[in-house]
């Protein structure tokens, strides 16, 4: 990638993605996640029993939970890291990490699509036998009280069919090493937390025309990571030398 300053060093752009998964997070959380994991949390936190100092006593429940599905997502973006390290060590040269880069963003922009509703790929991704069996499982432990039973509920949770999930794990593709792949999916994790906290604790939803509109910024954010991914794919196959807005340099 270049600057108006000259090359910019390939950490400085995992940096930039890293960042970008937080946002995504964010705002996913604000859409997608209030939809789908909303009825789970708030089961989960029925099933913990009384509702007087909800805060004290049902937050650090809600805290190792978190801790658990945000643990899944750091596995997660670890595999993806030593996929794509395997992947160079074995043909260390421009175009292997081109093909991680093509692959990367061509998945990520059909998953924002999905995001959207453009296209049926998070339908698929979340109704999937997978999906369904791994949420039975997830229901059928809701009501445990030990703090290793609510840690391992947040992990299975962390494994349940996601689109964003996936979406953001597809980045970890393009990490330079596989810890920049688990610190992209615990950012993601965290830019989730507050929200997803919230409805635990009984806060109220938010009205579905602000979840779409926030759905719509996580998926233009996942689509743009996903487009830069692909031009820095043509950088690294020989076919895009810059990508300019008239005379700043954009890429």
């Amino acid at each position: 990638m270049t600057s108006c300053c000259g090359p910019m060093p390939e950490m400085n752009v995992a940096m930039l993605t890293v960042w970008a998964a937080f946002g995504i997070g964010v705002t996913t959380s604000l859409g997608h996640c209030i939809g789908m994991c909303g009825p789970l949390l708030s089961t989960f936190s029925l099933a913990q029993g009384k509702t007087d100092s909800r805060v004290r006593n049902l937050l650090p429940a809600l805290l190792v939970y978190h801790f658990g599905r945000v643990n899944s997502y750091a596995v997660i973006g670890l595999l993806f890291g030593l996929l794509a390290t395997a992947a160079q060590t074995a043909g260390p040269s421009p175009k292997v990490r081109g093909t991680l880069f093509l692959i990367s963003g061509l998945l990520m922009v059909l998953l924002g699509m999905g995001l959207k509703g453009w296209l049926p790929t998070t339908r698929y991704v979340e109704s999937s036998r997978l999906g369904r069996f791994t949420a039975e499982k997830f229901m059928s432990l809701v009501g445990t009280r030990s703090m290793a039973g609510r840690y391992m509920l947040g992990v299975a949770n962390g494994f349940l069919p996601c689109g964003p999930v996936y979406a953001v794990a597809m980045s970890a593709l393009t990490a330079p090493t596989p810890l920049h792949g688990a610190h992209t999916m615990v950012m993601f994790g965290l830019g989730t937390m507050p929200v997803l906290i919230a409805i635990g604790l009984g806060a109220g939803r938010l009205a579905p025309s602000l979840q779409r509109k926030f759905n719509f910024v996580a998926a233009i954010l996942v689509i743009i990571v996903g487009v830069e991914f692909l031009f820095r794919a043509g950088k690294l196959f020989g076919l895009i030398e810059a990508i300019k807005w008239g005379f700043l340099p954009v890429w």
